[in-house]
């Protein structure tokens, strides 16, 4: 039995996913909702994967607070819709600078308080640690301008008007 464009892109898409550690439901959702030119009701969102309207849900909430997609609510609609960007660059970006808010300037301003701490601990173990803590602080900021760096890059490239176009050949 053949296959539609769509279904086999929608299985790269999720094959991609699982390699990042997403299930295969989660990983459906994602292909399925980033084919979709317009936002996608939960119910449809459903009956598009196969899976129970329960199931989706659940998902959803792990895709949602990954910030990968949006979860919108239409005025006069009880209904909850989800949509995803389209543009690699974006998402990646986006996905990037949510890293650098919500660990990497979270670590910065917390770990110099528990270092200090492991500082007055007298414990083998706890200077063994304090070298761990000390290594993942130095790890941290080494991350951050590799972070930072990525989203310059990808602002450039965004801003060079190169989003969604062709590249490296791979469109035609």
């Amino acid at each position: 039995m053949t296959t539609s464009p769509r279904d086999e892109f929608i299985d790269l898409i999720s094959k991609n996913c699982q390699v990042d550690g997403f299930d295969e439901l989660t990983s459906k959702i994602v292909g399925t909702l980033f084919i979709e030119p317009e936002e996608v009701a939960l119910e449809n969102l459903a009956k598009m994967t196969g899976y129970s309207l329960s199931a989706v849900s659940t998902a959803m909430k792990l895709v949602v607070r990954t910030g990968l997609v949006k979860r919108l609510k239409k005025p006069g609609s009880r209904k909850v819709y989800f949509y995803m960007e389209k543009d690699l660059i974006k998402i990646t970006m986006q996905l990037m600078q949510r890293k650098h808010e919500l660990v990497i300037t979270k670590t910065k301003r917390e770990l110099p308080n528990i270092i200090e701490k492991y500082k007055t601990e007298k414990s083998k173990a706890s200077k063994e640690e304090l070298q761990i803590i000390k290594g993942y602080g130095k790890q941290v900021l080494v991350f951050e301008k590799i972070i930072g760096s990525l989203i310059r890059m990808l602002d450039a490239t965004e801003n060079a008007g190169d989003s969604g176009q062709k590249r490296n050949g791979c469109l035609k």
